[in-house]
């Protein structure tokens, strides 16, 4: 993973595993997120001069999350949400009152 500090307390990383190389994030913030020749992997580019703006409207587009934003050493985008459903579920089988069959 790619990790660049553009603000003071500023963290962006960009994982190259999730990067697919749809340009979305250079679209939204030209000459900020490029991707790169050899790679197809989004990197940051001029990044002293990117705005947070800027920053956080090219992670926004990615559709795969692949550009992770952390403030102060806390992530901030994209969050992670605690499941609704499934494996996650805090009802354990034979918590809900029913007799077994």
């Amino acid at each position: 993973m790619t990790e660049y500090y553009p603000k003071p307390g500023l963290k962006i990383t960009i994982d190259p595993r999730r990067c697919i190389a749809n340009a979305k994030c250079t679209t939204v913030a030209p000459g900020i997120y490029v991707l790169d020749d050899e790679t197809g992997v989004a990197v940051l580019e001029n990044e002293e001069r990117a705005t947070i703006e800027q920053l956080f409207a090219g992670a926004r587009a990615c559709p795969t999350q692949a550009i992770i934003i952390e403030q102060y050493g806390k992530r901030v985008f994209p969050l992670i949400l605690t499941p609704m459903w499934g494996d996650g579920n805090p009802v354990a089988k034979g918590d809900n009152n029913e007799s077994p069959e």
